[in-house]
């Protein structure tokens, strides 16, 4: 990013280090969940905050920690965007599934940049809140979502 590559903050995302089989199956699984709970949108808001977001944070903390060095290392991958999946899947309601892939990702969160995935989560799961918080506001006033239902519980009082 020094360099003003800011591109690659993106396009970083689409390298797999390691064994890729697993990490593209289980990134595919938790994105594919994702967008059939929340929609294509939310799933790639989540996923461009997680990733952008916590790289921006993540390099935040290593140069207030005057660890330069450490900006020298690779940092590439799409374990935030597995992150930030797993925190949108907690966010909609999915808290095994999300905690239980959070607390794997911890193990690989132990260097300079293993920050990234925790926030990733975060952010991930932010990005939800704030999408049902919108898709609430907009719902007409003193319309339940079950309103105009034939199969919807009667409202003592209304009629």
């Amino acid at each position: 990013m020094a360099d003003g590559e800011l591109w690659r903050l993106f396009t970083s995302a689409l390298v797999v280090e390691g064994f890729a089989a697993p990490q593209i199956v289980v990134t595919a699984a938790a994105a594919f969940a994702v967008i059939r709970l929340r929609g294509p949108l939310v799933w790639w808001a989540a996923v461009i905050a997680g990733h952008v977001g916590s790289a921006l944070l993540a390099y935040a903390i290593i140069g207030i920690a005057g660890a330069d060095s450490a900006a020298d290392d690779p940092d590439f991958g799409i374990s935030c965007v597995l992150g930030a999946s797993l925190g949108a899947l907690f966010a909609c309601g999915w808290w095994v599934v999300g905690a239980v892939g959070f607390l794997l990702l911890l193990p690989f969160s132990l260097d300079w940049y293993g920050p990234e995935h925790p926030l990733s989560f975060v952010l991930g799961a932010l990005v939800v809140g704030a999408a049902d918080r919108l898709r609430r506001r907009r719902q007409p006033v003193g319309r339940s979502p079950q309103a105009g239902r034939l199969d919807a519980p009667h409202e003592p009082g209304v009629r």
